[in-house]
């Protein structure tokens, strides 16, 4: 009898040991896919952790951004604060954390959701080589979402937007302008970009070719022709 308190301790202890070993860490740096309406972006956070507390930043196209949150067990929450049409927008992150990967969602500020994935990049370090066709398919550039274009002509300057939607190569969405508004269509093969609307000018239908790259900073630049008005250069960024 007076060794049932003894195994019991014993147990007690070796219970609380197994907890603490199994204890997820997600202090580190991870990279991460966040898709919305306004199309896929990777970015990479970097956290700490203290207790359940977490910390850290966010690096991407807009630079770093800080983020917290919290972690209780495997669940993760993070939220940052980003500039959206020269407003302030809450992203609020939530997702599992399952050995080096993480799978959730995400909120852009009660607007809209989307997904959210991360890994740690020493994971990709442990597994065999991806083929090279397989590489090139995950760094695909994406331009699906709304830009604003700036473009600059002899006869003028105009500040269309455009709504892209990508499916693989093939490109289709949205022109509105000082022409109006027009479907469009086009390709997108690695960083360059073709594509045509047709619109209504001075009575008659006008084709508009655009031709362009995606730039490193993800801003795109590139030439139109604008047929009897000439050619013009034009620059875009994501709204």
């Amino acid at each position: 009898m007076k060794r049932l308190p003894i195994i019991s301790f014993l147990f007690l202890v070796l219970c609380a040991t197994t907890v603490v070993a199994q204890s997820p860490n997600a202090a580190g740096t991870w990279d991460a896919t966040l898709t919305s309406p306004q199309g896929t972006f990777n970015v990479q956070l970097i956290l700490k952790q203290d207790g359940e507390k977490l910390s850290g930043v966010v690096k991407g196209q807009r630079g770093e951004t800080p983020v917290e949150g919290t972690t209780n067990g495997k669940d993760i929450k993070l939220k940052y604060t980003i500039k959206f049409q020269d407003n302030d927008m809450l992203i609020i992150l939530t997702g599992v954390l399952d050995g080096a990967a993480i799978k959730g969602t995400a909120d852009y500020g009660g607007l809209a959701d989307g997904e959210f994935n991360a890994k740690r990049p020493s994971d990709a370090g442990t597994t065999t080589k991806a083929p090279a066709g397989a590489a090139a398919a995950s760094d695909k550039t994406d331009i699906s979402g709304a830009w604003v274009f700036q473009v600059e002509s002899s006869a003028g300057s105009g500040s269309p937007t455009f709504t892209f939607k990508q499916d693989g190569e093939k490109l289709t969405g949205q022109y509105k302008g000082a022409f109006g508004e027009a479907p469009l269509t086009g390709t997108v093969k690695d960083k360059k970009v073709d594509f045509v609307i047709k619109v209504e000018g001075q009575g008659q239908q006008m084709t508009i070719t655009y031709t362009g790259t995606v730039e490193k900073d993800g801003s795109m630049k590139g030439t139109a022709e604008l047929g009897e008005f000439g050619s013009a250069k034009w620059t875009a960024k994501r709204q």
